[in-house]
């Protein structure tokens, strides 16, 4: 079995050394039937170190295998039918095909592309995190979902296309028709692999390759924005049932708490389980009495069962031990800075506990970063310069005076100003 370094996307096939053993990621190109999943969870306690994570993308990662081990948990994810996803990437809507609300059905779509794909003769020069994205008019959309290449659906027969970014960001390139989505991500791919293994969608934005395709597309303007994705609750299924969405608390949990959920979750008719978007899990063919049953069960098990709970917007990477990169155990941290800061986190003000630089588990800006060895950014990323210095240790200290003066002054962080924060985080009044 190959092992990969950091930098590359770990599969079950060639996991990731990482502090607390070899990491396993899988991302599964459909729904996983109920049995399969504890049989995925039971390998996971078999042949790992317990911990399941859902990442911010919807992939499964298994935590603390051996080399030897590795192998038997391949054999076992092997046997259930789930496996590792082809390079490059695709990724769709995580109620493909089910899902109430979506307007046009991608499913054909995606079974053409995926095939088209596995059979590019270029792949081997393409790098490993090359993405495309399939999405649709359903609510779990994937706007927020990075990509080097985007196709949306807003009507039966019409695709925008975008490279290099999520929704909001990516280089709008122009409408076609589905018959020639194939045709148009081979197009892209190709270019994306004549730009050597490091190149990815946004490298291309401003070449001649996009030019001469952008001259040949229908340059409407590009769709709406939408709503913020809610994967959290009840999502109406075409087939008359719900499926329920619960997040794993900062993406991780034991795979013993995860099956006493699954387990009861069966019980109770749930066919199929699907990781999504958000650090979540959908519980698929549920009746609405049954979801409210399974929700109140994996809050018990300190689950995300409520869109509000704060702890939503504290994004925690795998922290010290696990991560040989990391300078402070942030999951250790996560939940007291939940706590403290319950007032005012928000989907607009974020806290981003990063072990290193990487930011690896929340890769945009967050209102406040801590990285690696006390760094503290303010709407900024882990990779950023620095405005001040703040132990770990010091950090709840520092956001118990940040929440005193917001209640006190009766402002928002934002009004606070970034010099008041820093003040209030570090108990320093900063340099001029």
């Amino acid at each position: 079995m190959n092992t990969q370094r950091r930098g590359f996307c770990p599969g079950i096939s060639a996991p990731l050394q990482t502090g607390d053993g070899l990491l396993a990621r899988l991302a599964p190109s459909a729904a996983i039937p109920v049995h399969a999943f504890i049989a995925l969870c039971e390998a996971s306690e078999r042949n790992g170190n317990g911990i399941v994570e859902v990442t911010q993308r919807g992939s499964i990662q298994l935590r603390g295998l051996t080399p030897s081990s590795a192998l038997d948990f391949a054999r076992s994810v092997a046997s259930l039918g789930l496996g590792d996803e082809n390079k490059p990437s695709l990724l769709q809507p995580p109620l493909l095909g089910i899902d109430a609300t979506a307007t046009v059905d991608l499913q054909p779509l995606v079974s053409e592309l995926r095939l088209a794909l596995s059979n590019l003769p270029y792949l081997d020069s393409l790098g490993p995190k090359v993405s495309v994205l399939v999405d649709g008019e359903g609510e779990l959309h994937l706007d927020a979902i990075p990509a080097d290449i985007r196709l949306r659906s807003t009507f039966a027969d019409d695709l925008h296309v975008a490279i290099g970014g999520t929704a909001h960001d990516a280089v709008a390139l122009g409408w076609i028709k589905t018959n020639q989505a194939v045709a148009t991500v081979d197009e892209l791919l190709a270019s994306i692999a004549r730009a050597g293994r490091d190149a990815r969608g946004k490298h291309l934005a401003n070449g001649i390759d996009i030019e001469r395709l952008q001259a040949r597309l229908d340059r409407r303007v590009a769709p709406p924005s939408r709503p913020i994705a809610e994967p959290i609750g009840l999502h109406s299924l075409k087939s008359g049932k719900i499926a329920l969405g619960i997040s794993l608390a900062f993406g991780h949990a034991t795979s013993a708490s995860v099956l006493r959920i699954v387990h009861a979750a069966a019980d109770l008719g749930v066919t199929h389980i699907q990781p999504a978007p958000g650090r979540a899990l959908l519980f698929i063919e549920l009746a609405a009495t049954s979801a409210h049953e399974i929700a109140a069960i994996a809050s018990n098990e300190g689950f995300i069962a409520t869109a509000d709970d704060p702890r939503r917007h504290v994004f925690a990477c795998a922290g010290s031990p696990a991560c040989n990169s990391a300078a402070f155990s942030t999951r250790d941290l996560a939940p007291a800075v939940a706590i403290a800061a319950r007032e005012w986190l928000s989907p607009s003000t974020t806290i981003h506990l990063s072990g290193c630089s990487k930011g690896c588990a929340h890769p945009a800006a967050a209102t406040l970063t801590l990285a690696g060895d006390g760094r503290l950014i303010i709407d900024g990323r882990a990779s950023d310069e620095s405005h001040a210095t703040l132990p770990s240790s010091e950090l709840i200290g520092g956001l118990a005076r940040l929440g005193s003066a917001l209640l006190r002054e009766r402002t928002s962080l934002s009004q606070l100003g970034s010099a008041r924060v820093i003040e209030c985080l570090t108990n320093e009044i900063p340099h001029a």
